[in-house]
């Protein structure tokens, strides 16, 4: 088996069908797909099962106990029941063009490639499903590029974010990811960027490509833009903070980062960061008291505990400057 493509699958009935037709269509046929469902609500399973007969066997769809609230443990539970010598993971409202899979796994075998990075991918606007025209999404081929070997490197780019840390933009060996034990950690967002830092990190040959294979379907009730409460929306961003921290503790302290302790600052800084900047808007609506609630609910049950009042001085600083600019 050479592709093994993993969706997880929550409440998307009005997109699963779609995302699965393109990869029915795939100009390789020598894959499998692994849908975990995640506890939906709606027909999204009973949509994806109405296609087992098409893919002659080469379905698989899982059902998890409970909802976990996130793509994370899906795609994790994904990959254990894969048997694909590469992994390609889907969101289930996304689409393939028809040669995307046989031009990854080409790409991947002709440089021996742990990964193969798509620097981009196509668009698509509006929440209706349409049939599309694939030779608009027909790909220019350009020469790919093996990353240089030097983590340092690497890291630099990784915090000028010139790598993109969708899933999708990436088709991975599976023996990889085995045997270097890269999973998503179980975080309400920012998920994937600690699970592409670990590969940035650790994939020998990483090769670039140009190509435009992939189609994402931009939509406005995405996790991440969901409408909440000022404290509800501190708490979301807190949440990768509180445990993607003890990821980062756990992955970098190994030898690289020992000798080299500025990256593991960098690192941290950039991805503390990050949540800080998701949380702005919100931050502006809660008074110092709510926020210090906020913090101290949040670090209740974290070895980070002690770090309440430091991180409480930085958010409000930050909700002080953007204050200011407003």
């Amino acid at each position: 088996m050479k592709v093994s493509v993993i969706i997880p699958l929550y409440n998307a009935q009005n997109y699963i069908a779609a995302c699965l037709e393109s990869v029915l269509n795939q100009t390789l046929q020598d894959f499998e797909v692994v849908v975990v469902d995640d506890c939906s609500t709606d027909n999204s399973c009973a949509v994806a099962e109405s296609f087992s007969e098409k893919f002659g066997g080469r379905l698989k769809i899982i059902s998890l106990p409970n909802n976990t609230g996130n793509a994370s443990i899906p795609r994790n539970e994904g990959l254990k029941f894969s048997r694909g010598d590469y992994i390609f993971f889907m969101d289930n409202d996304d689409l393939i063009i028809p040669n995307a899979l046989e031009t990854l796994c080409n790409y991947a075998e002709n440089f021996r490639a742990d990964v193969v990075y798509m620097e981009r991918g196509f668009i698509l606007s509006g929440e209706n499903i349409i049939a599309a025209n694939w030779d608009k999404f027909s790909s220019k081929i350009i020469n790919p590029t093996l990353e240089t070997q030097n983590i340092s490197v690497r890291i630099k780019n990784f915090l000028k974010t010139s790598y993109g840390w969708a899933p999708w933009t990436k088709f991975i060996r599976r023996d990889f990811l085995i045997a270097n034990k890269i999973d998503f950690p179980h975080l309400k967002i920012s998920e994937d960027v600690l699970w592409s830092f670990k590969i940035v990190c650790l994939a020998e040959n990483f090769l670039r490509i140009p190509n435009q294979l992939y189609i994402c379907r931009s939509r406005t009730d995405s996790l991440s833009r969901i409408k909440r409460e000022p404290a509800d929306e501190i708490k979301f961003w807190l949440d990768p903070l509180v445990k993607g921290l003890d990821y980062l503790n756990d992955f970098m302290s190994g030898d690289f980062f020992y000798q080299n302790p500025n990256f593991r600052f960098d690192v941290t800084n950039f991805f503390v960061k990050m949540q800080l900047a998701g949380m702005l808007a919100a931050l502006k609506n809660l008074n110092r008291y709510q926020l210090y609630q906020i913090i101290c609910e949040s670090f209740s049950d974290s070895k980070y505990a002690p770090l309440i009042a430091y991180l409480f001085v930085v958010m409000n600083f930050y909700r002080d400057k953007f204050s200011e600019v407003k």
